[in-house]
C-alpha cells in the first residue's frame, strides 16, 4: 500500500496528514508506522477535501484544533491563492468549524478556527503526592482537558502529576482522548499532555490546539469576561480568545503559524 502524506507544523505540535483513505483495521499499524518514520511527529491524520470543506479523520478518531487549522492552511496552500476561508470536519466533532487562512509565503500559513463550545466545565480535585489540588475539567467534543493553574510551572512533578490524573480519569471511563494541561498566568506558560485511548499514546506535546481552546474556555468563565492573549507553549506561540457576553461564554478560538512542507510517500 504506497501512501502519500503531507507534514504539518503548527506550534511544533507535528502532524502528518495521509492523503489516501486508510481502512480503520489499518489504522492503528499506519499511525504507528508513520510516528515511527518521522521522529518529530506527535499525531497523524487523514485528509480530504470537496471544495471549501475540509475533512480530517485522526487515527485514533480523537478531535484535534491544531490539525483543523492546519489542515485549512493546506487546503489554501493548494489553491493558490493568499486569503481563504474553510469550513473544517474532524473526527470527535460533529460541528463544522469555521477558519480563516492567510499566506505568510509558500510553506506558512496564519490559521485561526473557531471551535465547538465546551459540553460541560467543571470544578474538580485530585491528589497528586499525598496533596489535594482543584482542577478544571472541560469537556470538548472528542476530548476531555483537565486544567491546573500554577504559579509555579517548574517546581511541578510532572510525571507524578499524569499518573494522578490518569488514576484520576480511570475511576470512570476513559474518554476518547483526554489532556492534561498545565498554565502559569504570570508567565503565560502552558504545558499540555494528550493521551489518545485508541492508539494507546502519550506525548507531552509542543503545542496542543484543542488544549489551548479548553484553557480559553475556562479562563474566559472564570474570569466572567472576554479577552485576547498568546499561549508560550514549548514549540511556540498560540493565540487565544474566548468571547464573554453577559456572563456566558459565546465562541472560542485559536490561531497562529503553520508551516507546511513537501509531500512524502512510502510503503506499508
Amino acid at each position: 500500500m504506497l501512501l502519500h502524506y503531507v507534514k504539518a507544523d503548527p506550534s511544533g505540535n507535528i502532524t502528518l496528514f495521509v492523503l489516501e483513505n486508510v481502512p480503520d483495521a489499518d489504522k492503528a499499524k499506519v499511525n504507528a508506522a508513520l510516528l515511527n518514520l518521522d521522529k518529530t511527529a506527535e499525531q497523524v491524520g487523514c485528509y480530504s477535501q470537496k471544495g471549501n470543506d475540509v475533512y480530517v479523520a485522526m487515527m485514533g478518531g480523537e478531535f484535534c484544533g491544531n490539525a483543523s487549522r492546519s489542515a485549512a492552511a493546506y487546503a489554501l496552500q493548494q489553491s493558490g491563492k493568499d486569503n481563504g476561508t474553510f469550513t473544517v470536519h474532524c473526527s470527535g466533532c460533529d460541528e463544522p468549524l469555521p477558519a480563516k487562512i492567510s499566506k505568510v509565503s509558500d510553506t506558512v500559513f496564519n490559521a485561526s478556527i473557531n471551535l465547538s463550545l465546551p459540553l460541560s466545565v467543571t470544578a474538580e480535585t485530585i491528589t497528586c503526592n499525598g496533596e489535594t489540588h482543584e482542577i478544571t475539567h472541560v469537556v470538548l467534543p472528542g476530548i476531555d482537558h483537565y486544567i491546573f493553574l500554577t504559579d509555579s510551572l517548574d517546581e511541578l512533578d510532572q510525571k507524578a502529576w499524569w499518573k494522578a490524573l490518569q488514576a484520576h480519569v480511570r475511576e470512570g471511563k476513559e474518554p476518547e482522548a483526554y489532556g492534561l494541561i498545565f498554565y502559569e498566568a504570570k508567565s503565560g506558560r502552558m504545558v499540555p499532555a494528550v493521551f489518545v485511548t485508541a492508539t494507546g499514546t502519550l506525548y507531552w506535546e509542543n503545542s496542543c490546539g484543542s488544549g489551548s481552546a479548553a484553557l480559553a474556555a475556562a479562563l474566559g468563565i472564570k474570569n466572567g469576561k472576554s479577552f485576547k492573549t498568546t499561549l508560550h507553549e514549548p514549540g511556540g506561540p498560540i493565540d487565544i480568545m474566548a468571547d464573554v457576553t453577559g456572563g456566558k461564554l459565546q465562541s472560542i478560538a485559536i490561531g497562529g503559524p503553520v508551516t507546511l512542507y513537501p509531500s512524502c510517500a512510502t510503503d506499508f
